[in-house]
């Protein structure tokens, strides 16, 4: 069961089959619900279609990668208020960095586990 101010639905967005499934499972047993894809071409139409609470992206993905897309997202601007949390296998400076060029933007490294990734997008949903 989702708490109050949590956010209801999460776009999930990670090229890794066995993460995009893991982290899914886990945040739906936890009352979030996650619309999950394995690409980041046509993102925007599913963000227009779902209206998620909160965006997570992976960053190193083929085609377009996380920084790119979160640009593509906020360059809407209707879709600008959407938090995006980065969720990564890179460097936590370099996440840092990343997030330091998207407003309204966080991370979490993926070696922080989907507990940290569970909070982050609590905090960032609607209050």
């Amino acid at each position: 069961m989702v708490a109050s101010g949590t956010p209801k639905t999460v776009l999930l967005v990670d090229d890794n089959p066995t993460i995009l499934e893991t982290t899914s499972l886990f945040l739906r047993a936890r009352g979030v619900h996650v619309v999950a894809v394995d690409t980041a071409l046509g993102v925007t139409a599913l963000v227009l279609r779902h209206h998620p609470d909160v965006v997570v992206l992976d960053v190193m993905m083929p085609a377009l990668d996380g920084g790119a897309l979160a640009a593509i997202i906020h360059g809407k601007k209707d879709l600008r208020a959407i938090p995006i949390i980065f969720y990564s296998a890179m460097e936590e400076e370099q996440l840092h960095r990343l997030t330091a060029k998207v407003p309204g933007s966080t991370y979490v490294a993926k070696a922080d586990g989907l507990e940290a990734l569970h909070s982050a997008i609590l905090a960032a949903g609607p209050t």
